[in-house]
């Protein structure tokens, strides 16, 4: 009698686990005869592989016991896949919708990708929460004045005598001739102290910052090192610097760093110890109040930066040249400095944000999302009107409202999600403009950072729940019985689809309106008589480190055919002036020569100009502005000795009086100017005005220049380009409005569209009876034109008015500025309204070309 071996009993218990209780017998036994004949005829080895093999392909017997009746897992797949079908019947119409939504979105989430980028800037560092950089605060009765910035000797001496402090660092920007092998050129470098790596965790990729207290070494960025060939092989690796009139120096590169990122306000590429700059500035090492560069301080976490600015207050002595003015130290937050516009962003702070900019961007990303959602409510209403016998059959058979509503969510969400992939594709394209618009760097692969991905995954939810919820509820409670006898009309005055859309067109109007505003604002301030001309005017700056170089540059610069004049003058600083009452009044001044007035084209009111043949000229005399006069109060400027001095320049005598002119942005007004020829300030611009200027002139400016100023190479601009450069915030604004308002206005009547196009399918019985009695077109065009035009009426008149509020307080921040006349508000209602009557137009064309036979054949 044979024996019978038993299979793997893991294995039998596996089979009797995964196969179905009807099979279970059945498979059981197949598989057991089948082992035992396997034993006999090829062994137990392979009789155990073959059954254990057998018993896993079982496992496609297993079978999910769900019930079948009200189960959530099986309406879903049925909401889905009814869903895919009806968009797919519909690819028409829902393609068109699908589009107009990814529009939306892709706007809506670049404007998020923006501002989210904004607002992380210097929030990744692991000690950016307890760094500070101090500010101060002059006050002196009713005026006040804040700036940040702080001296040599301030980051000495408040880190040593403050405990709360646990690092500090100094830091300033500067430049500098750089060459590895060939030839010399110029690069923009900062200044740091040693805790600046610690403080600021950067990540030292060869070498490190151990050596930074010897003024003879450098570290460098990755990006720069690879940009001057050292790359990471830094070895004994020496770069030579040089200022121009001081002797060449060799510094040893001690280590290269990651790159720091975008998002930052500290962005140095080459950073060289301080040392260095105090072994070159040792004067400026000894002055409390010299503010000429930023310092940070890491505080104690248990600190609280109020008390330590207190107490950094009381360690500043007091200046007796500040008189009655107090001053008040304070501590300004890293995570601040971007986008806090009371501090400046000199000094070796990057990329100043504007929360203007952010502002815009957001109300444009908000409003054309807000837009689409509508339209997609419009477009899924008129969309859904041919399955209300499906709605009705669903009802019957036992549906309730909330399945129903479930439903179009559902179908709302594929919507979306479909909608969010396409906006990857116009984020694509809109990607590369919207970078140039912002002054960003932004690639594609931006969109695949964990952040930006969670935030398209919430506009697509925010979407599905905007966009869904209105037609969900409205064909949810669609009584049954209009369903079943084919009544395809709503019903009711669809006060919500009408409310919709008048606040389409309100956003619409508004853009445009704001968007009209800012072109005009800024084509004015290009446009605006600055008191002098730019035309032709070239800009060369280079310091003038004497009388004779100045002279005989500007006498071969004269040389050049076509210069008509050329003037070398310093930049515009500011001082206090004290009166003859020792009253303090702040003033600009500047250095120039003879010829400065007539080179800009400055005109001269009274007086005379300065004269290089009169000796007093250099030592006793000034030319000051109207705004000078009227805050001196002089009725006869001319000859009045003036209480001005600076350095060893003092009461000068008013020699002439120029008309005012905008030597700044036209959005302040204009400052009271002194001007002299005195030696207190360095000279650096050189101005040449041409008859006409072309590419061979400014060659051979170069030319001249190298003979002079070699290494140097010639840096230049043209003053127009200046004056455009003073606005580059109001031009990026004016191109992120035009484009906003575009899509806008784009998104408004795609919108339009759906809705008209709803009301003309629900009540096309009544055209075509019209039709049939005699109406021709143009009756049934001014019927139902009647019908829209109040509400595009409304909503563009309502936007205007709320454009012209927030616009007038735009341009409360500019001392020059447009009226707000009727003429935009005019241009924005025509233009909106004309757009919007073609494309209410368009849909009644095609309902009156109709045949009417196919809608009365049931009567």
């Amino acid at each position: 009698m044979a024996s019978y071996k038993s299979p793997p009993r893991w294995a039998l218990q596996l089979l009797q686990y995964v196969c179905p209780s009807d099979l279970v017998e059945e498979v059981e036994g197949d598989l057991y005869e089948a082992y035992q004949w396997r034993i006999s005829e090829k062994g137990h080895t392979y009789a155990k592989r073959k059954y254990i093999f057998e018993v896993f392909r079982c496992l496609r017997y297993t079978r999910i016991k769900v019930q079948t009746q009200n189960n959530n897992i099986m309406l879903f797949q049925n909401y889905f896949k009814t869903g895919f079908r009806f968009l797919w019947k519909t690819r028409g119409y829902s393609s068109l919708n699908i589009l107009g939504l990814a529009l939306g979105i892709a706007i809506c989430w670049l404007a998020y990708i923006f501002v989210s980028d904004e607002n992380s800037f210097d929030g990744f560092y692991p000690n950016g929460d307890n760094i500070y950089r101090p500010t101060a605060t002059m006050s002196n009765g009713d005026q006040s004045q804040s700036f940040a910035g702080s001296s040599y000797i301030m980051g000495d001496e408040f880190p040593s005598q403050i405990p709360e402090i646990i690092k500090g660092t100094r830091y300033k920007s500067g430049s500098t001739l750089l060459k590895v092998r060939a030839d010399f050129q110029a690069e923009r470098l900062h200044y740091a102290d040693p805790d600046f790596f610690e403080m600021f965790s950067v990540d030292f990729l060869a070498g490190s910052a151990n050596d930074f207290t010897d003024p003879l070494s450098v570290v460098m960025s990755k990006s720069t090192a690879d940009r001057l060939g050292i790359g990471l092989n830094i070895g004994e690796q020496e770069i030579t610097i040089s200022s121009g009139d001081q002797p060449e120096q060799k510094l040893k590169v001690i280590g290269v760093y990651k790159d720091f990122p975008s998002n930052t306000s500290i962005r140095p590429n080459i950073i060289f110890p301080f040392a260095q700059w105090a072994a070159q500035n040792e004067r400026r090492t000894k002055i409390w109040f010299d503010i000429n560069m930023n310092s940070f301080f890491q505080l104690d976490p248990s600190a609280d930066p109020k008390a330590v600015a207190q107490k950094m207050t009381g360690i500043m002595p007091k200046d007796e040249e500040m008189g009655e003015t107090q001053v008040s130290l304070g501590l300004q937050a890293l995570t601040d400095i971007h986008l806090n516009p009371t501090f400046d962003a000199s000094n070796g702070i990057e990329a100043r944000g504007d929360n203007e900019l952010i502002t815009i961007v957001t109300i444009i990303g908000v409003f054309c999302l807000l837009i689409a959602c509508v339209n997609y409510a419009n477009f899924a209403v008129g969309n859904y009107i041919v399955r209300l016998r499906e709605v009705a059959l669903r009802k019957v058979f036992g549906a309730e409202k909330q399945s129903v509503f479930k439903q179009f969510v559902v179908e709302a969400f594929i919507s979306s999600f479909l909608a969010l992939v396409v906006s990857l594709g116009f984020i694509a394209l809109m990607l590369p403009g919207f970078s140039a618009y912002a002054n960003k760097s932004y690639a594609f692969n931006t969109i695949l950072n964990i952040d930006v991905l969670l935030g398209g995954v919430a506009l697509m939810l925010f979407v599905t729940l905007f966009s869904g919820i209105y037609p969900a509820i409205l064909l949810s409670r669609y009584k049954t019985i209009n369903g079943l006898k084919g009544k395809s009309k709503l019903g009711g005055r669809n006060y919500l689809s009408r409310g919709l859309i008048t606040l389409q067109f309100a956003i619409s109007c508004f853009l445009i309106a704001g968007m009209l505003t800012m072109n005009g604002q800024l084509n004015f301030l290009l446009g605006h008589d600055l008191g002098y001309s730019g035309d032709n005017l070239v800009r060369v700056f280079r310091p003038m480190p004497d009388g004779q170089t100045k002279l005989n540059f500007k006498n071969e610069i004269s040389a050049i055919a076509g210069v008509e004049h050329i003037s070398v003058a310093s930049g515009f600083n500011g001082t206090n002036y004290r009166d003859a009452d020792d009253n303090r009044i702040d003033v600009r001044h500047a250095r120039i020569d003879a010829d400065y007035i007539k080179t800009m084209g400055i005109e001269l009111l009274s007086g005379r100009d300065f004269d290089n043949d009169r000796p007093s000229d250099f030592t006793n005399a000034a030319i000051v502005n109207e705004a000078f006069v009227k805050m001196v109060g002089l009725e006869n400027p001319i000859g009045e000795q003036i209480y001005f001095n600076y350095g060893e320049f003092d009461k000068p005598t008013i020699i002439g009086v120029v008309k005012n002119f905008n030597f700044e942005s036209l959005r302040s007004g204009i400052d009271p100017l002194i001007m002299y020829m005195g030696d207190q300030l360095m000279e650096y611009n050189t101005f040449i005005k041409f008859s006409e200027v072309d590419q061979d002139k400014i060659a051979q400016i170069e030319a001249i220049h190298e003979k002079y100023f070699s290494p140097y190479p010639l840096s230049y601009a043209f003053v127009e380009d200046d004056i455009a450069d003073r606005y580059a915030l109001e031009a990026s604004i004016k191109k992120v409005a035009q484009v906003g308002s575009i899509a806008a206005i784009f998104l408004s009547c795609l919108g339009l569209m759906g809705f008209v196009g709803n009301q003309v399918r629900q009540q096309m019985k009544e055209v075509s009876v019209r039709k049939v009695v005699g109406a021709n077109a143009k009756q049934i065009f001014s019927l139902y034109l009647k019908k829209y035009i109040w509400l595009l009426t409304i909503g563009s008149v309502t936007g205007l008015a709320i454009a012209i509020s927030i616009m007038n307080d735009w341009l409360d921040n500019y001392t020059y500025k447009i009226e707000l006349g009727w003429s935009i508000g005019a241009t924005a209602i025509i233009g909106v309204l004309s757009v919007a009557v073609l494309t209410v137009l368009s849909q009644l064309y095609r309902a009156f070309k109709a045949n009417p036979i196919h809608y009365l054949k049931e009567e």
